[in-house]
């Protein structure tokens, strides 16, 4: 039996029962900051555990599942996994324990076919009920029964000790037992950590509410929510001790192994099990809209990305592999998961720039990293403060330049040795510590998922939003919070979270600023500051005049000039989308968007710069959009129905079973919740104010509407104005007065440069005189020039290419408060292989500057000349390096 039928007869046995079957949810949770991705079944049914219930109280999926915290295991164990699949069935205040543990059991022996006999199961302690239905009703041995405690049989785990508040309860887990071993205990058990037993599945029993002090109080509506791995299932199922060795990864680990194989490489068995892992992780996260980059979820790809490609290039592969392997991962998944094929592409260039971006850094950051340590060495002295900076330097080549571990000891312990490296790797590993704990805290799911920010809203009825139709509308306060906690009155001065029975305020979602405006009632007002949701509860937070009681009525009403400012800033983005499409192709996609009053910033995918005669294509084309004054329709339909349209929707939402479609002309059309304008003319004018990239592939505009791009034509106007007056010309001719004062300004450079020149052209011979005589006979000339510029330096190269047969020149001016540097090689060295553009690309890290050139010419320049001044011996020493290397 395969995974996938695995997965099929899960579904479909639930289906049987009552359940309503969901699509997996994207691994980027939607309005949930409680985590940074999707990390258990149970999330995407939030609201209906919160007691929100729409049309169903039993529902099933399989959900893609990704957790950071076990990285270190991935590869090593025969279960841990980066990203999973959770296969899950709940209950919202519907069935309970007997239900899911009959379930459990029939599904498992019945339609698994699993030995009765192979089956052990855990119950807490204190979990009574669990156990009789396990003893009595399913008539399992009780041999085969374990009862253990809270951290074990508790969710969340030793609640009741150390908390959080909020839902809990018991749980049960069913574990599949591989028979004896060598387990040296006589009655081993599933609490044995020797391996003979495979955890298969978790049944939380949420019967609790915890309050302060450990009170566990029932819930009125008791829930069920249980979680089993795809992949530990599937290898129980098919005889395999490791979920390596399944249908799930074989044919991706296949593949990895006869790419590396082609480049006459070779991985461990964990090797190939971590790059099988990762790609998984990579190409679903990279499919549900993350994009590699230094923070958040971003970081997480890109360091999977990063440990991938280095792997391979510590085993000897010199070209980029990883994005190889992402059409074999979408070939596995494509049956479950089809639009792993729309984003094939886009997820595959995705990888390979991130990969040459290791490779590249790879190749650049380890020469660095050795002539660091050697700067290290010459001016630090061994003591206390070496091992904290040394440690310091490791970790950032490990944790920011993503260089692999035993690479950075290895060059380490060349410079310092090993006792040196191993007391500046605690430092380092203090760090590293501090850096997965910040990564955990974001992958972890947190302990009381229930929690809107400071406020708890698991009691509250979903909010009734008329912000569509209405700006103001009478409404009953429902709920207060003061400090987290609920009141039933606020006063005047107090910073109050405000929960109505239905509101015009929109709440921040989908990259649409809040609404802001008053809540007005007979005593009191609240002033709106933000206006924020969580499972359909809108929270209104701001500032209280007077009083406000829960049960009265009060007036809402937005501010209505800044939403329709927000208005035209959205609809620009959706017209926005469009012109990009037509310009730079339909490739571009929506990667994030963000829009509030002042102005609109859009993400996209695109892999080069923006011209500045595309940027102008897209706004006139925009604007084009906005004198037609197309009408803006807004509707609901089924998401069949709206797919069908052609309607462009966000890869990274989730969408439930009907839609709102905002389209536009003949020209746009998108799924979007927002608020919107009636007819296009009412943005007034478009104007981009930047363009620029935000990570590798992924480009962002912004631009202003309306009076703020009005706004903006005026300043850049007055600006204009400015500058005719500095140059004592109408605007009209300010360009051609501008053009002539660069070429007088250009024609006095020259002229100082060859005073320049001239001034030390006479010490040119001394400094040739005492040159260093290198071991192949060529000589090597470095000297710093005082107040030489790029221009005097380039003269001084030439001359000393024409006084010397065979020479490597390094020279550095110091002067206005930067600093230019030239590395010059003569013609017969070239033709041995030595370039003056390596050797510079080599140096210019050493002092902050950057640069490039010819194989005989090349050149860096720095903003800082001390700095240039105080590392010339470094540079000189680095070049010899190269020269020898």
């Amino acid at each position: 039996m395969t995974g996938h039928e695995i997965r099929t007869k899960y579904l479909e046995f639930f289906r049987s029962k009552g359940h309503k079957v969901a699509a997996s949810d994207s691994l980027v949770p939607k309005d949930d900051p409680t985590v940074l991705f999707t990390t258990a079944g149970m999330q995407q049914f939030k609201p209906q555990f919160m007691g929100h219930i729409t049309d169903f109280t039993r529902a099933t999926s399989s959900q893609k599942c990704l957790r950071t915290d076990d990285l270190p295991e991935v590869g090593v164990t025969d279960f841990h996994h980066t990203m999973f699949e959770m296969l899950g069935n709940f209950s919202f205040g519907d069935y309970f324990k007997r239900e899911a543990i009959t379930w459990a059991w029939e599904f498992l022996t019945v339609v698994m076919g699993l030995s009765a006999d192979r089956l052990w199961v855990s119950v807490n302690k204190d979990d009574q009920e669990a156990y009789d239905i396990w003893i009595k009703e399913i008539k399992i041995p009780a041999e085969r029964v374990v009862k253990l405690g809270d951290k074990s049989n508790f969710w969340p785990s030793n609640a009741r000790l150390n908390g959080p508040n909020g839902p809990c309860g018991p749980c049960s887990e069913i574990f599949f037992d591989w028979g004896k071993n060598a387990c040296a205990d006589p009655n081993c058990n599933p609490d044995c950590n020797c391996g003979r037993f495979c955890e298969v599945w978790n049944l939380v029993f949420t019967q609790y509410n915890r309050k302060d002090g450990g009170v566990l109080e029932p819930l009125p509506a008791k829930n069920i929510d249980t979680g089993m791995g795809l992949e530990r299932l599937t290898a129980v199922i098919q005889g395999k001790r490791n979920n390596f060795e399944t249908d799930l990864f074989q044919p991706i680990m296949g593949a990895v192994s006869a790419a590396v194989a082609s480049e006459r490489a070779k991985l461990t068995l964990r090797e190939t099990r971590v790059i099988a892992d990762h790609i998984r992780a990579v190409t679903v996260g990279l499919a549900d809209g993350v994009v590699p980059s230094n923070e958040g979820r971003g970081y997480v790809m890109r360091k999977l990305i990063v440990d991938m490609t280095n792997i391979l290039i510590q085993a000897g592969v010199k070209k980029p592999l990883v994005h190889t392997f992402v059409a074999v991962v979408v070939d596995v998944m494509k049956g479950p998961y089809p639009e792993l094929v729309v984003r094939q592409k886009d997820v595959t260039e995705a990888v390979l720039r991130a990969e040459e971006a290791v490779i590249k850094l790879n190749r650049e950051k380890v020469p660095e990293l050795v002539r660091k340590l050697e700067d290290i060495k010459i001016h630090k002295q061994p003591d206390a403060g070496l091992t904290q900076h040394l440690g310091e330097v490791m970790f950032h080549y490990r944790d920011t330049c993503g260089l692999p571990m035993s690479l950075i000891k290895d060059k380490v312990i060349a410079v310092f040795g090993a006792a040196v490296f191993q007391a500046a790797n605690v430092v380092t590993e203090k760090l590293m510590d501090g850096q997965k704990e910040r990564s955990r805290a974001g992958s972890k799911m947190q302990g009381d998922v229930f929690l809107a920010g400071n406020v708890d809203v698991k009691d509250i009825g979903k909010t009734i939003f008329l912000g569509y139709e209405q700006p103001s509308a009478d409404a009953t306060v429902v709920a207060l919070f003061l400090d987290g906690k609920k009141v039933t009155d606020v006063k005047d001065g107090d910073q109050a979270a405000v929960i109505l029975d239905k509101t015009p305020f929109y709440a921040e979602q989908g990259g649409q600023a809040g609404d802001i405006g008053f809540c007005m009632g007979k005593t009191g007002t609240l002033e709106v500051r933000a206006t924020t949701k969580q499972s359909d509860v809108f929270i209104h937070q701001g500032v209280v005049k007077g009083g406000l009681k829960v049960g009265e009525v009060v007036k809402a009403s937005i501010d209505g000039e800044r939403r329709i400012a927000i208005m035209r800033n959205h609809t620009a983005t959706h017209l926005l989308q469009a012109a990009l499409r037509q310009v730079l192709g339909e490739h571009v996609k929506q990667q994030g968007s963000s829009v509030d009053a002042e102005r609109l910033r859009f993400d996209f995918t695109h892999t080069k710069g923006v011209s500045k005669d595309e940027i102008l294509k897209i706004e006139d084309i925009v604007n084009s959009f906005v004198r037609r004054c197309d009408l803006v329709s807004k509707k609901v339909m089924t998401i069949e129905e709206a797919k069908e349209s052609g309607a462009l929707a966000f890869f990274a939402e989730k969408y439930g079973d009907t839609v709102r479609v905002v389209s536009v002309g003949e020209y746009s059309s998108e799924f979007c919740g927002g608020t919107h304008l009636d007819v296009t003319g009412q943005i007034g004018l478009f104007k981009i104010v930047s363009e620029g990239a935000v990570a590798q592939g992924i480009r962002r505009i912004e631009a202003v509407t309306g009076t703020g791009a009005v706004a903006c034509v005026n300043a850049r106007e007055k600006q204009l104005e400015k500058a005719a007056m500095i140059f004592k010309a109408s605007p009209d001719d300010l360009v051609a007065r501008v053009e002539a004062q660069a070429k007088r300004v250009k024609d006095l450079e020259k002229e100082v440069s060859a005073l320049q020149f001239e001034a030390v052209k006479n010490t040119i011979a001394d400094v040739i005189a005492n040159a260093e005589l290198l071991s192949n006979g060529a000589a090597f000339v470095a000297h710093v020039f005082k107040d030489a510029d790029m221009e005097t330096l380039r003269r001084i190269a030439d001359l000393v290419r024409q006084r010397c047969p065979s020479v490597v020149g390094l020279l550095a001016g110091a002067g206005a408060g930067e600093g230019s540097v030239i590395v010059t090689v003569s013609d017969d060295l070239v033709k041995k292989g030595v370039k003056a553009g390596d050797l510079i690309k080599a140096i210019a890290p050493l002092f902050g500057g950057s640069g490039g050139g010819k194989p005989n010419l090349a050149q860096a320049g720095c903003k800082d000349a001390g700095a240039l001044i105080s590392v010339f011996d470094s540079l000189k020493k680095a070049v010899k390096e190269g020269l020898k290397a």
